[in-house]
Parts: C-alpha cells; structure tokens; sequence
C-alpha cells in the first residue's frame, strides 16, 4: 500500500494511505495520519499529532508539525491538519498549535509554500493560498482564500490577510489586510483586479469592487476611511464581495478598537 525507502524511520502506529511513497532518510512519527498518494521526497520529518489530507508532496528537507516556538512551552499535545493537494518546497516549516490557543494549526487544499516559508503555531490558512520564497507567517495568524504573499514578506501574530490579496516582495505586514487589495508592507496600492479575473470573478463584481476602492482609498476629500464604509453601505444592491470588503474593514476597526482598550486594563 505504501513504498518507504531503506532508510526511512516511519513509526509503526503511523497510518499511511494508499500509494503513499517516503523517500530517503524521512522520519514519520507517532499519532500521525498520511492520506492517499502523498509523496515525501527525501529528509521530511513528521511529527506526532500532524494529520495530511490526499495527495499532498513535500520536498527535501520539509518539515511538518513541529512544537510551537514558544518560551516555556515543551511538547505540548497539539495538532496541525493539512488539507489535499498541497505542494511544501524544499525547507517549508510549519508548526502545530498551541493547547491555550484551540491547539491547532490547519492548512487548506491546493496551497503552494515555496523554499524556505514559515507557518506558525495556530495559524489557519485557507484553500489556494501562495507564499512564495521566504515568507514567513507568525502565530494566531489568518490567511484568507486566494491571497498570495511574495517572497520575504513576513506577517504579524494576530493578523488577518484578506482574500485575493496580493502583497509585494519584503513586505512588513504589521496589521490586517483588506480582501481584494494590491498592498506593500500594509499600504493599499490598488485593486487586485488582475488576480480576481484570473480566479473568474465577474467583470461586474471586479467594477464595483474598483469603485469601492476609489472611495476608500483615492478620494479627494478628508473623509475617513471608517465614513466612506458607512456611505458605500448605503449604496442599493451591493454586490456580494463589496459587502465582504466593507465587513473586513469594520473587524479591522473593531480589532483596534480592542487592542486600545486592552491598554487601560
């Protein structure tokens, strides 16, 4: 059912789907699940409490499921899930959960994390998500749909990335990140419109979400960007991922809200 290499260590509790192929010099642990037709190359290590979807490949040197980097904190009973089709290339890291936090980390389907990128404790990253070389991601983060984070950006504990986001190369993103946006470090360059058409958003749906973004972002007049959400609500018939947009904004303000008032306590 599985082919492993001569000198892979796979724990005999370990579950292996079918046409399940472990390459060279990999160790899979304890307490660990690996779907139908994964394919680990060569030096990838699994550790306890990781559970991988179908079809997933991981490339030399990748390592999954490790404890949180948290001081203090050694071995705790935690999980990371991973979805189907996914691609880690060489020297992906991603950590499990933390038991204080839900104890867990999960991973969508058909993702691709390129050479060297970081997931860290608690993060949920949905489906079709793209990080290219060096990016890493901090704990308790939130990586929406479709979004694509260039190489070297690196993400803050507790941060959103909306979807269909595409952030530029080395980018610093210090706070969440509205859906639908071109952004550098957290600065909103312009609409994704380029993105959303190759994912089949409607010609439709891709004008207003530009008009939303003109309103927010490009206005001539000193109204705030809290205001103009309230006067884009107002509009009849919003369409469906406007209405997304302006939801993201308000959490966005409500997240600040919160991180202001935890001063005081």
């Amino acid at each position: 059912m599985a082919t492993i290499a001569r000198t892979a260590d796979v724990d005999k509790t370990a579950v292996l789907g079918q046409n399940v192929k472990i390459g060279p010099n990999c160790i899979v642990m304890a307490n660990v699940e690996i779907g139908d037709d994964c394919e680990l190359q060569s030096n990838i290590i699994i550790y306890s409490g990781t559970k991988i979807g179908k079809r997933n490949r991981f490339f030399h040197g990748a390592a999954m499921g490790h404890e949180p980097q948290t001081l203090g904190l050694v071995n705790p009973e935690s999980s990371l899930v991973i979805g189907d089709d996914n691609v880690f290339r060489e020297y992906t890291t991603v950590h499990r959960g933390m038991p204080s936090a839900g104890g867990k980390t999960s991973i969508g389907n058909n993702c691709y994390f390129m050479v060297g990128s970081h997931i860290g404790h608690d993060c949920e990253v949905q489906d079709n998500v793209v990080l290219t070389n060096y990016c890493s991601i901090s704990g308790h983060c939130k990586i929406e749909y479709r979004a694509w984070l260039s190489g070297y950006s690196a993400t803050h504990q507790f941060t959103t990335v909306g979807r269909f986001t595409y952030a530029a190369g080395r980018s610093n993103i210090g706070a969440d990140v509205p859906p639908f946006m071109k952004v550098s470090d957290t600065e909103v360059r312009g609409l994704n419109a380029n993105g959303l058409k190759r994912a089949g958003i409607s010609d439709e749906s891709i004008a207003a979400l530009n008009d939303a973004y003109r309103k927010l972002y490009r206005r001539k007049d000193k109204m705030s960007i809290k205001a103009a959400v309230a006067e884009l609500r107002d509009q009849p018939d919003l369409d469906e991922n406007v209405k997304y947009l302006l939801d993201s904004l308000d959490r966005k303000f409500q997240h600040r809200l919160g991180r202001y008032l935890e001063t005081f306590r």
